[in-house]
């Protein structure tokens, strides 16, 4: 594996590094909104100062937190979202580091070797609560030493009081309050992965559905029927989603994610969908008979096309 790779967001295709560089440095998982501030003053930063740099996002391949816990977090967005995030954010390259290949690199060597040398970093924009190095020895003050002051830092960003944060975000999602955690994402949180196919029951109800699993390391939301939209073949349906194992139809199942999308007769097989969570409607339930549970879904049905997102 190559210890650094960029890729163009406007391609995203791999790229040549560029010769001179406005870095943002984090984890960035689920590119929320208190990293988004962080990639807008990169931004304002290059336009204003270095108008002849190039505004990236550094972040590691695998993130550091899969390498050093022995129980990692479960992720907010898979590579590919991530990629997308940042271009939406005003990134023009992401620099995807090999962790393993630095991960006993002090504070300076990495500023030395990989923001300088290698990426050409003229400025960078962090965290207050960033640190880098090997044990995290580097914080914010450090870079920005040993970047002679050029690096800003992003004071803490809350909402309602709440600190916008990679772990309150997942509390939230683990807990189903996928609304509370879209105000902290700036977007509503979203799955991705391919359409495949099921036991075919929700078209012999009349409620054609799409089966998706989560991808491997992926947070799933908590287990309950959600109203999302769905965006597949490059159109968005809305629809409701059963997050969960389906214990009325079929004990014992895998968890996944089961959607009926409204307006939508395609045939979707194989397609990629993303799946954004709006709201919680209610706790996955077995039902006693199979017309109790297509008359739940009706119910399900008629909240999905009445709720109006703000």
């Amino acid at each position: 594996m190559r210890r650094i790779e960029c890729i163009s967001l406007a391609t995203m295709q791999p790229s040549p590094l560029p010769q001179a560089s406005v870095i943002c440095l984090g984890n960035f998982d689920g590119v929320h909104l208190a990293h988004q501030a962080l990639m807008h003053e990169a931004v304002r930063i290059k336009q204003e100062k270095l108008p002849d740099a190039a505004a990236c996002a550094l972040c590691f391949r695998v993130p550091s937190s899969d390498l050093l816990k022995g129980t990692p977090p479960a992720h907010l967005c898979t590579m590919e979202q991530k990629l997308e995030y940042f271009r939406d954010a005003g990134m023009e390259y992401a620099i995807l580091v090999d962790f393993s290949a630095i991960r006993a690199f002090s504070p300076e060597a990495f500023v030395s070797e990989i923001l300088k040398a290698t990426c050409g970093c003229v400025a960078a924009v962090c965290g207050f609560n960033y640190h880098f190095g090997y044990k995290g020895a580097g914080d914010a003050e450090k870079l920005k030493a040993l970047l002679d002051g050029k690096a800003w830092v992003q004071d803490e960003i809350t909402v309602d009081g709440l600190t916008v944060s990679s772990t309150n975000i997942r509390a939230m999602i683990a807990d189903g309050r996928v609304k509370a955690a879209a105000a902290l994402l700036g977007r509503p949180y979203a799955m991705r992965s391919t359409i495949v196919r099921g036991k075919g029951l929700g078209h012999k109800m009349g409620i054609p559905t799409i089966n998706q699993y989560f991808q491997d390391g992926i947070l799933p939301p908590k287990a309950g029927v959600y109203i999302t939209d769905c965006t597949v073949n490059g159109h968005t349906y809305r629809g409701v989603s059963n997050v969960g194992v389906h214990p009325t139809v079929d004990f014992g199942a895998a968890l996944n994610c089961e959607t009926h999308l409204l307006d939508c007769n395609e045939d979707l097989y194989g397609k990629s969908a993303t799946v954004h969570f709006l709201e919680r409607l209610r706790e996955e339930e077995k039902f006693d008979s199979l017309a109790a549970l297509t008359s739940q879904i009706a119910a399900d049905i008629r909240a999905a096309k009445d709720y109006r997102t703000l």
